[in-house]
């Protein structure tokens, strides 16, 4: 019942980080999923962007009747994305968990840095 509990309270923070800030909630459940559930690096943030996907909508839907997005940025913007996606998932697939878990963790900490400078 504890883990149920967990993933409810996570799914709040990472809901409330996503709505606020616009995105980083992955970076949570993707914690919460490792931590909590033991899931290895690649179930977990496949997994992630599962939950991601509909708190990114009602997110978005929500900055779009504010009227908070660059229509023409989000375009060229999703060119991006998607390939950038779609060349990431099928990458995930054959790397190592432990790869992928140090890449996710350098990622995360030259985010951070950046952030604060």
């Amino acid at each position: 019942m504890w883990k149920k509990s967990a993933l409810v309270l996570g799914g709040v923070v990472a809901g409330f980080i996503n709505g606020f800030l616009g995105g980083g909630g992955g970076v949570v459940i993707v914690s919460l999923l490792l931590s909590v559930l033991k899931l290895d690096q690649k179930k977990s943030q496949a997994t992630a962007l599962l939950v991601i996907l509909p708190l990114t909508v009602v997110s978005a839907v929500v900055y779009v009747v504010y009227g908070n997005v660059d229509w023409r940025t989000a375009l060229f913007t999703t060119i991006g994305v998607v390939a950038g996606g779609i060349v990431g998932a099928l990458l995930l697939k054959k790397l190592d968990s432990n790869v992928v878990k140090m890449i996710f963790a350098i990622v995360l900490i030259l985010g951070g840095v950046k952030m604060f400078f």
